[in-house]
């Protein structure tokens, strides 16, 4: 039986225990920060959550050995992308607070999904998954 590609299943263990715990740390964030509140609300509601769910099945899938499973992956992943990178940067131009945690967490954030992104992306995940 052929073997699966190195960090497939600790990266689908580490995306569904990350895309389950964005639920409850949205909710603390909407809860705990008053001044972005409204903000917060729409943009997990119409972004963050969408994204967690299809991410929550990408992984189910990904380990239940599904190939389409990585299309999901890569979909979830450049929603986040898509929804993290604007959200950090307007976060940083209009808060003075907390610039520098700020930086660095969305430079993490960023750094290490577009590093799954890619990951998922390899034609040797598509070859193992058919």
């Amino acid at each position: 039986m052929l073997q699966p590609p190195r960090g497939y299943l600790t990266l689908a263990w580490l995306g569904l225990v990350a895309n389950a715990l964005v639920l409850p740390l949205m909710l603390a964030v909407i809860l705990l920060e008053p001044t972005w509140q409204t903000a917060h609300i729409a943009v997990g509601a119409g972004a963050v959550l969408p994204t967690a769910a299809v991410g929550i099945v990408a992984c189910i899938a990904l380990l239940k050995w599904r190939a389409w499973g990585q299309i999901l992956a890569i979909v979830a992943l450049s929603m986040g992308l898509a929804v993290g990178l604007p959200y950090g940067i307007v976060r940083l131009v209009l808060l003075t607070e907390g610039r520098g945690v700020t930086a660095v967490v969305s430079g993490l954030l960023w750094a290490a999904t577009t590093a799954a992104l890619v990951y998922w992306c390899r034609p040797c995940i598509r070859r193992y998954l058919i």
